[in-house]
């Protein structure tokens, strides 16, 4: 599914709950996120609108469709927004603003889904060690600008939305989980 066309959202929905008859679907994580690495001044509109269109317009419309099945069909479940804790440093400008709106949107939908027994919090991580690094020409976890001494490994990123979406993160809502390394406490 591409999460910049709200168009295809609810049949993917729909093919999803079909994948396991009898169940419902009670958990989201939207994770799907792009950069570009340029300056303020260099970043051409087409590369500023791909950036909002999947990280922001992807987020809200995918929700949207999301909370409407769970709401209709009666499910107390979750939504897990993957932010970036760039939102709260200087990054590159369109991506940071973008993960800054996630931060804002799950607050507000938090409180809008609360009744409905759906609750809605983000993670923000750090330096994570994705295909994104991979692309960047960095081939192992080691990373000394950390204060541990490596990158996010996507598993511990995994462990922590497992912990946020069980009973046991059940009065974590509308929050944002800050999951850095340690990078920004020195």
């Amino acid at each position: 599914m591409d999460v910049a066309k709200p168009a295809e959202m609810n049949a993917s929905i729909e093919k999803a709950a079909s994948l396991f008859p009898g169940m419902k679907i009670s958990i989201l994580v939207n994770s799907a996120g792009v950069t570009q690495k340029c300056s303020f001044y260099d970043l051409s509109e087409k590369e500023y609108d791909k950036i909002m269109e999947i990280n922001v317009k992807g987020v809200y419309f995918l929700s949207r469709s999301v909370s409407k099945y769970m709401i209709e069909n009666g499910v107390k479940g979750n939504i897990l927004n993957i932010s970036s804790s760039s939102a709260l440093k200087p990054a590159f400008n369109a991506y940071q603003l973008s993960k800054w709106a996630i931060r804002g949107f799950t607050v507000g939908l938090a409180e809008q889904l609360a009744p409905y027994g759906i609750t809605v919090n983000a993670i923000a991580p750090g330096k994570t060690f994705t295909s994104m690094m991979v692309v960047e020409n960095e081939t192992n976890m080691n990373c000394e600008s950390q204060p541990c001494g490596r990158y996010i490994d996507p598993k511990e990123v995994a462990n922590l939305a497992v912990f946020m979406c069980s009973n046991c993160g059940s009065m974590i809502m509308g929050d944002t989980i800050y999951m850095t390394g340690g990078n920004g406490l020195f």
